[in-house]
């Protein structure tokens, strides 16, 4: 028994009304055949499953109807109906993957020279065009340029880029775009209607989505489905074939992020896993509703290409009100994350279980951008107080200091219970010399904390500092990054009256210097600081003996000069050879080298 023709074989546009989409190609071959103007090689360019070979059967239809040439093609003479069943002796289908060399393109250009066998024009079909060699392409250059009266080329491939440029150059090139959720359920429901299947909203819109663009895709799905169950095709299904998770999950995904349940969310995933779904394309299909959420958030509507049915574009608007857009964007880049960690072989549950809870509870997120969520989160919690900018490289801990001082009065810290370290003489006068050393224009931002300020700061801890200093150099590095050098050999030792103290070794008086005499050092560092304290603070510059401070490391030859370079971004220059003069080349080879040896004596007479 003969197996039937597939579905997209079967139901093919067969002229250019019943193609959906692609209007500005559809349009321009249109106006071509009815006005006589047909080029003589076409370049149609798209992905998989947009339309390409059909368009061009349609085209070669239109010129070879007995009715023709017309741009509505009758669909029952004899030529149409055997460009249909692809026996026309006038179109020719050849494919590129298997033919692709110079023999390929001898066999076609001695074909050319013959005239149409019962129609007006022969059509030369070429698919995955790029798979031709460039000794190929170079061998079908005359042809494709200047061929035979009634001669047609279009070629259609996936990757135009990899086609010669001078092929490209010889044809009229078309790019068919991808077919919308909407264009793909209308030719889903018009090839449903003509089988007698009857399948639900829901489930047409299901089947759109997972083709992603791809009309043959589409119609393959749809096949598989009325073998699988019948004429009577539902929403379970689609979902037992497909293997993909249902808007109910997806939806209650973002529902517990959205409240910040992370036990929620593990439930999703379990429930996820308890279907037997592929984990990896349940985590696409979180990520393609995650983007739908952003697009409509940030447009204030559901655009053409995501409209599936009336109920679910309106539960997709409301839920994008609800989301914060921040919540979704991390979500975003925690599943980039997740599937790339599942094609390199991570556990596909562990990872999805991972994004979605630290999607829901960015604090015990390490990334910056949870973070920026959970200073949000502050804000909101204080009535919408704006909290102080917190730059991308600001470190988690931070943010834990930022929740604990607002949502509950910081106790004023305890007198140090032992004195201060006993400064050395070389410290006491690196002090004395202190107030000189400050200019008094410097600026106010930094370094001289309004009134209001001075009480905020007298209630940050010395901890605080410590914990988030890493995120203060890590801040001013991109701007100054010989600052953040010198800063790398101090630390922060006390607050001292609401000033915080950084401490450099007694030794290090330079980079003391480099950073306490420089305006614009002070200013960044004191910036980096409030940005990530929330208040502005006074930094008083001191040399001490740090103790647990790393050694200094004694530097010599090279690894001094390539700390040099590092540091200042300097760029070594090899002094020229000394070239000696004639007069001493010539009397040399008897004159004595003295050799400056250890203990001073000459050393013995050259050779």
């Amino acid at each position: 028994m003969s197996a039937a023709p597939s579905l997209y074989r079967r139901h093919r546009p067969r002229n250019f009304a019943d193609v959906v989409g692609q209007e500005h190609v559809v349009r321009t071959l249109t106006n071509a055949v009815s006005q006589g103007n047909v080029h003589h090689a076409y370049l149609f360019v798209g992905s998989r499953g947009t339309g390409k070979t059909s368009m061009a059967k349609i085209l070669a239809a239109c010129l070879n109807c007995e009715h023709g040439p017309t741009a509505e093609p009758c669909g029952v003479c004899d030529s149409c109906l055997a460009i249909q069943q692809a026996g026309s002796m006038d179109v020719i289908e050849m494919d590129g993957a298997s033919h692709n060399s110079v023999d390929d393109i001898r066999e076609l250009r001695e074909s050319v020279a013959y005239a149409p066998v019962s129609g007006r024009s022969k059509v030369y079909i070429i698919d995955e065009a790029q798979m031709l060699t460039p000794q190929a392409w170079n061998a079908f250059l005359k042809t494709l340029e200047e061929p035979p009266p009634n001669t047609i080329f279009v070629l259609a491939t996936t990757e135009p880029q990899k086609i010669l440029d001078t092929v490209v150059d010889r044809c009229h090139r078309f790019d068919f775009g991808r077919p919308t959720v909407e264009q793909l359920t209308v030719v889903l429901q018009r090839v449903a209607q003509s089988e007698s299947i009857e399948i639900s909203p829901d489930a047409l819109a299901l089947i759109a989505r997972h083709a992603t663009g791809s009309f043959r895709d589409a119609l393959g799905t749809l096949e598989q489905l009325v073998t699988y169950t019948g004429s009577s095709i539902a929403v379970e299904d689609v979902l037992a074939v497909l293997g993909v998770a249902d808007d109910d999950l997806l939806f209650g995904a973002l529902d517990a992020i959205a409240a910040h349940d992370a036990r929620a969310s593990l439930e999703i995933a379990a429930r996820l896993a308890q279907t037997g779904r592929d984990l990896q394309i349940a985590a696409r299909d979180l990520e393609v509703h995650a983007r739908e959420l952003l697009v409509v958030g940030t447009l204030g509507a559901v655009p053409s290409e995501l409209r599936v049915t009336p109920d679910r574009d309106a539960r997709l608007a409301e839920q994008a009100e609800r989301v914060d857009e921040a919540d979704v964007v991390r979500l975003l880049d925690l599943l980039g994350v997740a599937m790339r960690a599942i094609r390199d072989g991570a556990d596909p549950r562990t990872q999805l279980e991972l994004s979605l809870v630290k999607a829901a509870t960015p604090e015990v997120d390490a990334s910056s951008k949870a973070l920026l969520a959970r200073i949000g989160r502050l804000e909101a919690a204080l009535g919408g107080a704006p909290a102080a900018a917190v730059p991308a490289a600001a470190a988690p801990a931070a943010a834990a200091e930022l929740e604990a001082a607002a949502l509950q009065p910081a106790p004023t810290p305890a007198p140090p219970a032992e004195p201060p370290p006993a400064v050395t003489p070389a410290a006491s006068a690196a002090a004395a010399a202190a107030p000189a050393l400050e200019p008094a224009e410097q600026p106010a931002s930094a370094e001289q904390p309004a009134p209001e300020a001075s009480a905020a700061a007298a209630q940050v801890t010395i901890e605080q500092v410590t914990e988030i200093w890493p995120a203060v150099l890590e801040t001013i590095n991109p701007d100054q990054s010989m600052v953040c050098a010198a800063l790398a050999r101090a630390q922060p030792v006390e607050m001292r009256g609401g000033n915080l103290v950084v401490a450099f070794p007694e030794d290090d008086s330079f980079n003391r210097r480099m950073v306490a005499d420089n305006a614009d050092a002070r200013t960044v560092v004191g910036l980096a600081l409030e940005s990530l304290l929330g208040v502005r603070v006074k930094i008083e510059y001191e040399l001490r003996d740090l103790g647990t401070a790393p050694e200094a490391q004694e530097l010599a030859g090279d690894e001094l000069v390539d700390r040099l370079l590092e540091t200042f971004d300097a760029e070594e220059i090899v002094a020229a050879p000394v070239v000696a003069s004639e007069a001493i080349a010539d009397d040399g080879a008897g004159a004595e080298q003295p050799d400056f040896s250890d203990d001073g004596d000459p050393g013995p007479e050259g050779p």
